[in-house]
């Protein structure tokens, strides 16, 4: 039986089947996680069950839609949902990007604990660092910063999209796992894709634990 009880059910409902190895490892980096974040707070709650339902649904509810090939989590925090993806794509690279000592720590730890072969650790500011190879998407789930929290969510989607572009010269895809607030773009979709020179597409995640629902955002350029 798992330690996390949620984790057969979470996995069942995200139709994947793992070898006991792989579960055992995503135990490993759950009582790992969780651990830290008793001194150091890196998540956003205490409770397991909550997490896996959450965010563990939710970043690898991204999987069926993603390319295969090296993948660039910014503003990672935890690994999430970089880390969460090495796990299931074991041959794919992930390129885990973040600028604050906290959490470089646990992922250098977490790395260590685990033997996560597949993943690369950054530091540094996402305007100034470099990658050793071009992703194939890039995925943004809890990057922010001060200027970021202070826009409406067109100004936001603008500047995230800016920074792949222009200052991490990358014109892979983006995908952008949000709440509802993604779905301003329907109000004017064209609008949207005008102001950002790309195709937009809103996926809303499936999830049978939640009415607050979650969607995925494809920003493709045209």
């Amino acid at each position: 039986m798992n330690k996390y009880k949620e984790l057969t059910e979470v996995l069942m409902n995200l139709s994947l089947r793992l070898d006991d190895s792989t579960v055992e490892n995503i135990e490993n980096y759950l009582d790992i996680l969780f651990r830290w974040h008793e001194k150091n707070n890196i998540l956003s709650t205490r409770d397991p069950s909550y997490f896996l339902k959450r965010d563990f649904f939710d970043s690898l509810s991204m999987l069926p839609y993603l390319p295969p090939g090296p993948l660039l989590d910014i503003g990672t925090g935890a690994g999430i949902p970089g880390i969460l993806l090495a796990f299931i794509r074991k041959n794919d690279h992930m390129m885990l990007l973040d600028r604050r000592e906290n959490a470089i720590r646990f992922l250098e730890h977490a790395k260590l604990k685990l033997g996560l072969k597949n993943i690369d650790i950054i530091k540094g500011d996402v305007n100034k660092v470099k990658t050793k190879m071009k992703p194939s998407a890039i995925l943004i789930k809890n990057f922010s910063n001060k200027i970021i929290s202070k826009l409406n969510f067109e100004s936001k989607l603008c500047h995230i999209i800016s920074i792949a572009r222009h200052k991490l010269l990358c014109d892979s895809n983006i995908f952008m796992l949000s709440g509802s607030n993604i779905l301003e773009i329907n109000k004017n979709k064209k609008s949207y894709e005008q102001k950002t020179s790309s195709s937009l597409t809103i996926r809303k995640i499936q999830t049978p634990y939640f009415n607050t629902h979650r969607y995925v955002l494809e920003i493709s350029n045209v």
